[in-house]
């Protein structure tokens, strides 16, 4: 199997965005991947540090642009693709920093971003209602993929879900662009790929918006911590790489982190 992530740059234009980026998941795709990651809401320009009022004109629902070209990429190629938007919803004036995860065409899952910054230039809580949902895990032959979203990869307890619940395969698409998290960015992922015997696809955007600059890195982490493909840091790209699924017993049972988990002792975790 191949797991890809597309690293992709916004501009204002949405439709030549979402055109560049069904691009990237054809040549994805024409290159064998069977799983492939978008960045975090790819089709338009991120947050600003200021808040405005005038960015939930961007929003769109599930069924919108971003999604319709995701879901025909899934179907034509027989392919997951996971999508990030800016999801409208159902009820007037709440949105929502969403992730749907396409298998063949069809939307099998959709997981809102929980955990909300409102620091280092990402005001994200004036923007968004955040979920209320554990991870899900979706099947996609024998792999079971799970998603967390950008600022969520802070929070070890999201990727430890993913893991209980079956998962292999973590997606995290996101929007980084902050000095201090380019410190830790591979690090984190790295970490969450050994501590639960996961491959994790991360996909960033790149280029420079407002007076942010993202710094891409987008990449595939082997469950040995391992960067197995990563994307240029100066444009579009996909980082592809070829993965063996059996590494993911072998890295669990030579680092048994499941296995020795003591939940009966954690409950301070969700007390205090």
């Amino acid at each position: 199997m191949k797991l890809a992530a597309v690293q992709l740059r916004a501009t204002d234009d949405r439709t030549e965005t979402i055109g560049r980026a069904g691009d990237l998941l054809d040549a994805a795709a024409d290159q064998g991947a069977g799983i492939v990651l978008l960045p975090e809401l790819f089709a338009v320009p991120f947050v600003q540090p200021d808040p405005d009022p005038d960015y939930f004109e961007l929003a769109e629902r599930l069924d919108g642009p971003s999604n319709t070209m995701a879901a025909d990429r899934s179907r034509r190629h027989g392919i997951t693709v996971v999508s990030s938007i800016f999801e409208a919803g159902d009820v007037p004036g709440v949105y929502f920093n969403a992730a749907c995860t396409y298998v063949a065409g069809e939307l099998k899952s959709v997981y809102r971003k929980s955990h909300l910054p409102f620091s280092n230039g990402f005001p994200e809580k004036f923007y968004f209602r955040p979920g209320g949902t554990e991870p899900e895990v979706v099947q996609t032959g024998e792999t079971g993929v799970g998603t967390i979203i950008c600022y969520e990869r802070h929070f070890p307890e999201l990727s430890r879900i993913v893991a209980l619940r079956g998962g292999s395969v973590l997606c995290v698409p996101v929007a980084s662009a902050s000095a201090p998290m380019r410190e830790v960015f591979q690090l984190e992922l790295r970490a969450h790929a050994v501590f639960n015997g996961l491959f994790v696809i991360c996909a960033n955007r790149v280029g420079s918006e407002g007076v942010k600059d993202y710094f891409g890195m987008s990449a595939v982490y082997g469950p040995d911590g391992d960067i197995l493909a990563q994307a240029s840091d100066d444009g579009d790209d996909v980082a592809i790489a070829e993965v063996d699924l059996e590494l993911i017993a072998s890295s669990r049972r030579r680092r048994p982190f499941l296995r020795d988990r003591r939940p009966e002792l954690y409950d301070r975790l969700t007390a205090m």
